[in-house]
């Protein structure tokens, strides 16, 4: 009789535990926009503009790793002359998500390409480059949609001129953005 209970209660609580981990799910899709402001080089002919973010997050419930792709375009117009700069890219990330119960904190950071487009007037050029990025996040929320937060800083390598020496350096933005994430089922 305890061996046909125990079987029943361990029988029970594997079925409980299946049913919650099917209820959370391993994949999000994200949304978000924001401000993102040059650093460095970038800032010398860039003024503070803006992004649009559109994210895929794949992370197992239990396990705080995770891997999140990125698309996203950002745009900062010259500053003191008629023109901007934009850069559409990608990244693939690794996610870092550390314990919390309404608020989810999460560290972030991969690898990224980088399409940037000057324009002047009617004159346009662009070049693709390759860089890195990290920071950090928090989701806030419970259900299947959560608002989240997050700041990164991104080094696009040899992605601006340095205006005193005139060669190519790394070009640093840090976007701040803010949107919404939804669990799918």
């Amino acid at each position: 009789m305890k061996r046909m209970l125990r079987g029943a209660a361990i029988g029970l609580a594997v079925a409980m535990s299946a049913q919650a981990a099917q209820a959370q799910s391993n994949l999000s899709l994200g949304i978000g926009g924001g401000a993102v402001v040059p650093t460095g080089s970038l800032a010398d002919i860039g003024k503070t503009g803006w992004n649009a973010t559109l994210s895929a997050r794949l992370k197992p419930a239990p396990s705080p790793i995770g891997f999140q792709l990125d698309g996203f375009y950002n745009r900062f117009a010259f500053d003191g002359i008629d023109g901007h700069t934009s850069i559409l890219g990608a990244s693939a990330n690794a996610l870092f998500a550390l314990p919390g119960v309404v608020a989810h904190p999460y560290l972030i950071g991969g690898l990224g390409v980088y399409n940037m487009k000057a324009t002047v007037g009617d004159v346009s050029g662009s070049d693709t480059k390759f860089g890195l990025n990290g920071g950090l996040g928090v989701d806030v929320g419970v259900g299947p949609a959560r608002l989240y937060a997050e700041g990164r800083l991104h080094a696009i390598m040899k992605g601006t001129v340095d205006s005193q020496s005139l060669e190519e350096t790394t070009a640093y933005m840090v976007p701040l953005t803010v949107g919404l994430r939804w669990a799918l089922r």
